[in-house]
């Protein structure tokens, strides 16, 4: 069954992403930056085009706010590059950006899907198949020659990217998100660093606490801003460009969340 779906959603994209590509995707997104213009605070309506949790919301609003000139994104653990948190910003937007994904098989479905779409544009994505890790992850970075100049990057690994994150050292984004276990809380709670990388993803709950991630991000520099209606992305932004924004703590971002753990 996990076959056919693979070919189904890699062979007929226009007809299984018809509402994400186009359908009503271009006016709720006009819609939701509407009501970005003329509120201070992130919107009660949430945005889902390629997201699950508001996450598509949270980033145009964060974008908004940050201000992001060079419209730059890194996605590590982009699984197909449609079940992402950057895909949004792709294809209606105009971002460009490297995609990154330990599983082959679902990174070249989404390769497929882009360079079918974007035809001659598609060179401004990258497709890299690694299993990343906090010993190569840096390296990675130089071999794929992303520079410096990166306005968002998205954290999804399944477990290390506290550790991931941690070894980072070339890039500097605007925005972070990065994912937690938000079943530990408000506690402090780092995984083992797992040596036995995952190439797919489970439903058993991975990664730092909420509040070590916060730490992290702030050791890094960055303020926590919002978190995801399911409470296990985080979004971080460069104490640099807060100048819009105002910080939370984690208590009042997990009881944002629909669990309400604190």
């Amino acid at each position: 069954m996990s076959t056919l779906k693979h070919l189904l959603k890699k062979y007929f994209w226009f007809i299984v992403f018809y509402n994400r590509i186009w359908g009503i995707s271009k006016a709720r997104n006009k819609e939701f930056i509407a009501a970005v213009n003329v509120s201070a605070d992130l919107p009660e309506k949430q945005l889902n085009v390629f997201t699950r949790h508001n996450e598509d919301g949270i980033l145009l609003y964060l974008i908004d706010r940050v201000g992001c000139t060079d419209k730059s994104f890194i996605d590590l653990g982009s699984n197909d590059c449609m079940n992402s948190n950057c895909a949004n910003l792709a294809f209606h937007f105009k971002w460009n950006g490297f995609f990154i994904d330990a599983d082959q098989q679902v990174l070249l479905r989404g390769k497929y899907i882009y360079h079918r779409h974007f035809s001659n544009c598609a060179k401004l994505f990258s497709f890299t198949h690694a299993i990343v890790t906090p010993e190569n992850i840096n390296g990675l970075f130089i071999q794929l020659h992303t520079g410096d100049k990166i306005d968002l990057m998205s954290i999804d690994l399944d477990g290390n990217d506290y550790f991931i994150w941690e070894s980072i050292s070339l890039v500097n984004p605007k925005i972070v998100v990065a994912e937690v276990q938000v079943e530990k809380g408000n506690t402090e709670y780092i995984p083992v660093n797992n040596k036995k990388v995952e190439k797919h993803e489970d439903n058993v709950s991975k990664g730092a606490s909420p509040l070590t991630m916060q730490k992290l991000a702030y050791r890094k520099g960055y303020e926590l801003v919002a978190v995801n209606k399911g409470g296990y992305n985080m979004f971080f932004v460069r104490k640099d460009c807060m100048k819009n924004l105002e910080p939370i703590s984690v208590h009042e971002a997990l009881k944002k969340t629909a669990l309400n753990i604190i």
